[in-house]
């Protein structure tokens, strides 16, 4: 196998590197199936998630500054006082997610799929996105 073949981790990788460590910066994790996944604390700048299962994981003061979350499935998921700053978050399925106190500055979201005023609330009051009364 060439060194130059971008390799995406697995389920399993990921759980050993957790169980080291809580920096997972850098790291190439596309196409995973991370659901209910606890990334709470971890650095996670610059991960590539694109596409990645990431369903009712938590995200609960993680960093995920200039991650790639595109189109990744991360419905109920908890984003709360997460930093997702710069952050992909374009075509990802947010629906039921809680993004309570997170910082969304220069993220790419989702807008297409979730109207923005859905995400502000979610920042705001800590609403699932999708689900405001």
């Amino acid at each position: 196998m060439s060194k130059d073949k971008l390799v995406t981790l697995s389920r399993k990788e990921v759980l050993e590197i957790l169980a080291e460590s809580r920096d997972l910066s850098g790291l190439d994790i596309r196409k995973a199936n991370l659901n209910k996944m606890d990334f709470s604390d971890c650095d996670l700048t610059d991960v590539n998630f694109s596409y990645a299962n990431l369903k009712d994981s938590s995200f609960r003061n993680a960093n995920l500054k200039s991650a790639s979350l595109w189109n990744a499935n991360l419905e109920g998921a908890d984003f709360t006082n997460a930093n997702l700053e710069e952050a992909d978050l374009d075509y990802a399925k947010l629906r039921g997610a809680t993004l309570h106190n997170a910082n969304i500055r220069r993220a790419s979201l989702p807008t297409e799929l979730i109207p923005r005023e859905d995400i502000m609330a979610s920042v705001k009051t800590g609403s699932k996105v999708g689900q405001r009364r």
